[in-house]
């Protein structure tokens, strides 16, 4: 039973659909396991395949193409089909994390920092959100994305594709300003639930009692983990985003980007990066605050314990300097010595002789000196 299970899971994978097409003349994505599938016999004829890169033409369909999880070989097989430069290749197969933007003659590529679920087996306020990269190839009529299989960034920008009033406007580049606009949107959610977290955390800093200590600062912890990796993702993006405005901003020097309208859309996208850096900036200084006034009133409480523990032992000093002389006195006449007030046996009369007293002189006088000694040499060495 349980390799039929396994069998049936392995077989799932297999037929797991992580090719996608899409065309603007049919409105509707057409998915399979593998790109010969995808395009039988090597049928390219949907994709207009351009040697340079240049703006696209009104009116003219728009193709779409998203390979997700895509392997070495899946990378070569597209490469190898839509003229893909070997270093573009080579970044995409081994994952380069660092955001960038690239110019070729057929295409232009960005790739961003998204954020796509949280570790397994792990609660969302106790998690760090991971992070993967999403690579964009725009071609003149055309756009590859190489996506992680956790985004659903290709399902929400198909769905406002379809939902466009003016067809007309949709071209490579627009879908290219969908996706980054969806990618960046999907940071917001993050850092409203982070400054959720960080306003319960504020409001339990003076009322949490000091053993519940040992929840609250990995919390704490957790979340400015959680708000340094988000801020990192966002200020990579942004650098990004503020290269490919300027391309697009000189149209002589870059005529390959987009110019025009497009622009206050790229505006728009880099208003909310703003926006959430700014509010994750506010979120981290409301955790360092009261990070800081919990560990003040930690520090506190500590304190106060060190005085009730300080007067207690005052107390006890106290009573040992009260005890201490008499076991002093009885330990020196219980000596197995000559000690005054000790008769001769014998006598009829107790106290009319004593023995020699000179062991218990010289025993006490070996104390004296002992005292005295140690006292000099505690002064001396200023332990006193």
């Amino acid at each position: 039973m349980g390799n039929q299970q396994e069998k049936n899971q392995d077989m799932g994978l297999c037929l797991f659909d992580r090719f996608s097409f899409f065309s603007s003349k049919i409105q509707k994505a057409t998915t399979s396991s593998s790109w010969d599938a995808l395009f039988p016999d090597g049928d390219l004829s949907n994709v207009f395949l351009e040697k340079h890169k240049g703006r696209s033409e009104p009116n003219q369909p728009t193709w779409w193409i998203d390979i997700r999880d895509a392997t070495e070989e899946d990378v070569h097989t597209v490469s190898q089909a839509l003229s893909i430069h070997p270093l573009t290749a080579e970044d995409i197969a081994i994952r380069e994390p660092r955001e960038k933007v690239d110019v070729f003659k057929n295409y232009y590529l960005i790739s961003f920092q998204t954020l796509v679920s949280h570790f397994p087996g792990q609660e969302e306020r106790q998690s760090i959100p991971a992070s993967a990269v999403l690579y964009i190839l725009v071609f003149q009529y055309g756009v590859v994305t190489f996506s992680p299989s956790e985004s659903r960034h290709m399902n929400r920008v198909r769905d406002r594709i379809q939902r466009m009033h003016d067809p007309s406007i949709l071209t490579s580049d627009w879908v290219c300003y969908a996706m980054i606009d969806d990618i960046i949107d999907s940071f917001e959610p993050f850092a409203r639930a982070a400054e959720r977290e960080s306003e319960a955390i504020e409001d339990q800093v003076f009322t949490i009692r000091i053993d519940d200590a040992k929840t609250l600062i990995p919390q704490v912890d957790v979340l400015r983990k959680r708000i340094a990796h988000i801020t990192r993702c966002l200020n990579g993006n942004n650098d990004v985003l503020s290269g490919y405005v300027k391309r697009c901003q000189a149209p002589d020097k870059y005529p390959v980007f987009p110019d025009g309208e497009l622009l206050l859309y790229l505006g728009d996208v880099q208003d909310h990066i703003i926006t959430n850096l700014s509010t994750l900036g506010h979120i981290d200084e409301i955790i360092g605050r009261s990070q800081a006034n919990y560990l003040a009133q930690i520090s506190a409480t500590n304190i106060r314990f060190s005085l009730t523990i300080s007067s207690g032992l005052s107390k006890i000093t106290l009573l040992a300097t009260v005890f201490v002389p008499c076991h002093l006195v009885t330990g020196l006449f219980g000596m197995n010595v000559s000690v005054p007030g000790e008769a001769v046996p014998g006598e009829a009369v107790p106290g009319e002789h004593y023995r020699d007293l000179s062991w218990f002189l010289g025993i006490v006088g070996c104390f004296a000196a002992f005292i005295v000694v140690s006292i000099s040499m505690a002064v001396k060495y200023r332990l006193l």
